[in-house]
């Protein structure tokens, strides 16, 4: 080793100054260890939820009239206002008491003149009730009152009914092109009320909406046509003993019974227009 000519050599320290030791805590415990880190996991990516697979819309039926409810709309909205459309088919149906004035005639006869008159009686009904029933669907209340003042359109649906009848008549030789007809026009008569055109519109609005649907009409004319026949043959006026003044209290009663059936018959045909309008399409 090459030293510095005239220095002076330094002596080496006795006692080495030992290496620093970590100082104790100040409370006198002894450190603890830290723990070894955990290790960060990085999350897993989560997977794409799949895409909601969409729900299939209920697919529209070309064609929603139902026979069915139809019917059971009618019974409803029958009962809710029968004192009111009873009441006005009884009244027009009072002028039958007059048969009782009539001499003795064959039992064709009678069957006839009570046939016909009950017929125009009934489109009357259908006058009076259809107004009524459409603005109660629609949350609207009539009184007895507005119920005769409909009687104005009565003389034009008596010559739509005679005008239908008289086609259905001569169809009615091949029966089913009969029936077929009077399912067609089933709603004319509410038609020509609720939308105050011409008959020959109302005809054809009439066969505009039954279009696809006259076998399902002609269901709900059949609860019409049944319970008239039946109230028919069972009052047995086909025979003339049953038209006579000894006889008053029953024939008073199948006028009250007819009332009901007419003005059920008038709810039926609103209340098919109504649905028939409500498809879609029309």
């Amino acid at each position: 080793m090459n030293k510095r000519p005239g220095a002076i050599p330094r002596p080496a320290a006795a006692n080495p100054r030992p290496a620093a030791s970590p100082r104790p805590p100040a409370s006198g415990r002894p450190a603890i260890a830290a723990a070894p880190a955990r290790p960060v996991v990085a999350p897993a990516p989560r997977a794409a939820a799949p895409a909601a697979a969409a729900r299939p819309l209920p697919a529209l039926e070309p064609d929603e009239f139902s026979t069915t409810e139809v019917i059971l709309d009618s019974i409803r909205c029958w009962l809710s206002q029968l004192p009111a459309y009873a009441g006005v088919a009884l009244l027009l149906h009072l002028p039958l008491l007059l048969v009782l004035l009539l001499p003795p005639l064959p039992g064709p006869a009678v069957a006839a003149i009570m046939i016909l008159a009950e017929l125009g009686i009934a489109l009357l009904v259908k006058a009076a009730l259809v107004k009524a029933v459409l603005d109660s669907q629609r949350g609207l209340s009539s009184d007895f009152t507005e119920l005769l003042q409909a009687l104005r359109r009565g003389p034009a649906v008596l010559i739509l009914g005679v005008r239908i009848l008289g086609r259905a008549f001569v169809k009615l030789f091949m029966l089913l092109p009969g029936i077929h007809y009077l399912g067609e026009t089933f709603a004319a008569v509410p038609a020509l009320i609720a939308e105050e055109g011409s008959m020959g519109e109302a005809l054809s609005r009439s066969e505009k909406l039954s279009a696809g649907a006259v076998t399902r009409v002609v269901g709900v004319c059949a609860v019409v046509w049944t319970v008239a026949f039946f109230l028919t043959v069972s009052a047995g006026l086909h025979n003339s003993e049953s038209v006579t003044l000894g006889n008053l209290t029953f024939l008073v009663v199948y006028l009250c019974a007819r009332a009901l059936d007419t003005s059920l018959a008038a709810v039926l045909s609103a209340i098919t227009y109504r649905h028939l309008c409500d498809r879609p399409g029309v």
